[in-house]
């Protein structure tokens, strides 16, 4: 299933990828300043639970020790670009507190399908939405 490997984890890194040249304590089009880092390590490999497309940008669905984060993909190289075969897709509606910061989620099931479950991984770090996270990954990683 897709793997990616952590290239970089710094907002420095990002600075090639913004559309125009920016300050470094300016927040560019990841949401992150030259000095940001990322809670990721530098070659370790991940499997990616889902592909958040972000207005500006599109991020990985990963975990570092426990830690669930999304990732601006530039900051990885594809190992195993194939997806999960029963992953589902949805289209952020404007009525949803997430748009238009969030475009569309590709991903498992309950990520897809609850228009919630980004808003509770993420940023209310919901431990309901954490353990359907976790067994997720483990029914993957077993396939």
């Amino acid at each position: 299933f897709m793997k990616v490997r952590c290239v970089s984890n710094r907002g420095m890194d990002l600075r090639p990828y913004e559309y125009e040249q920016i300050g470094e304590d300016i927040l560019g089009r990841f949401g992150a300043s030259a000095y940001t880092r990322y809670g990721i390590e530098i070659g370790r490999e991940y499997l990616v639970m889902g592909i958040i497309v972000y207005q500006t940008y599109q991020a990985y669905l990963i975990d570092d020790d426990g830690l669930i984060l999304s990732c601006p993909c530039q900051l990885f190289e594809v190992l195993d670009e194939r997806l999960i075969f029963n992953w589902e897709f949805r289209t952020i509606g404007k009525d949803e507190d997430i748009y238009p910061f969030v475009q569309a989620i590709l991903g498992y099931t309950e990520l897809c399908t609850d228009k919630k479950s980004y808003e509770n991984l993420i940023i209310e770090k919901d431990e309901y939405a954490r353990q359907i996270y976790f067994k997720r990954k483990i029914e993957f990683e077993n396939e």
